[in-house]
């Protein structure tokens, strides 16, 4: 029975770490205008994978950089 309940949390830590979102999600989720994300992306503030003309973005990996950004 533990067991099963450390198998759950494991399986949901890595099922966030493979979702990938598209422009329109990460500015949806991070509620940002089409031209900051073109900033950012040119900064290259966080990293993305290019595949032909799609663009996506890891969310654990956006979770870290927005989690480095935080004012204490």
């Amino acid at each position: 029975m533990i067991f099963d309940k450390i198998r759950s949390s494991m399986d949901k830590s890595k099922a966030s770490e493979d979702i990938l979102l598209t422009r329109r999600e990460l500015m949806d989720y991070l509620r940002i205008k089409p031209s900051t994300l073109r900033k950012l992306m040119l900064r290259n503030e966080f990293p993305y994978f290019k595949l032909e003309r799609r663009v996506l973005f890891r969310k654990d990996d956006i979770d870290k950089w927005l989690e480095s950004k935080r004012v204490r």
